[in-house]
């Protein structure tokens, strides 16, 4: 008696990402509060993206653009492109400025997140642009970031709620 082939095995059903079911506020350029315990910040709009810096629940930012990009799997596909926190810090290389003046020689310097070529740019400033050393490694100077520097974050870690932001911005 000939066998019969197996029957396939059922498909499983297929589970809707976190981030896909999370409904997405369409957010605005002005500022947001952080939603989570942890944010993190990268250095681009991706989940395998460097991390800048973290940011808690309630912490405020401002909300340059919401980007849209096509996410891969357990991947967000909205984000906020944000100005980076204060107290966060940029690299530039050494090659292109006046380290006795402390200004920008270059036409234009990119902000690195890292000390290297190989980490994401958060912003550019121009020449003549003054900057306040934290510390060297190598050719490269970790400085403050100007306030035109960003970086990016999954959108639905941010609300711009006004109730929201009035409470974590003590005006509630």
């Amino acid at each position: 008696a000939a066998k019969k082939p197996a029957a396939k095995p059922a498909a499983k059903p297929t589970k809707a990402t976190p981030t896909a079911s999370k409904p997405v506020a369409d957010l605005k350029a002005g500022p947001a509060v952080a939603t989570e315990k942890n944010v993190n910040i990268r250095g681009q709009a991706a989940i395998n993206s460097e991390i800048v810096t973290h940011l808690k629940r309630g912490d405020v930012v401002t909300v340059l653009e919401q980007v849209t990009r096509k996410a891969g799997e357990n991947e967000p596909g909205v984000w906020a492109r944000i100005t980076l926190p204060s107290g966060t810090h940029v690299w530039i290389n050494q090659l292109f400025v006046d380290g006795s003046s402390k200004t920008v020689k270059a036409p234009r310097l990119n902000l690195r997140s890292g000390p290297g070529e190989n980490y994401s740019v958060l912003g550019r400033i121009d020449k003549g642009t003054a900057y306040r050393e934290i510390e060297r490694k190598g050719d490269w100077i970790k400085i403050e970031a100007p306030t035109n520097a960003y970086a990016f974050a999954a959108a639905h870690l941010f609300t711009q709620d006004p109730a929201r932001l009035a409470a974590a911005q003590g005006t509630g």
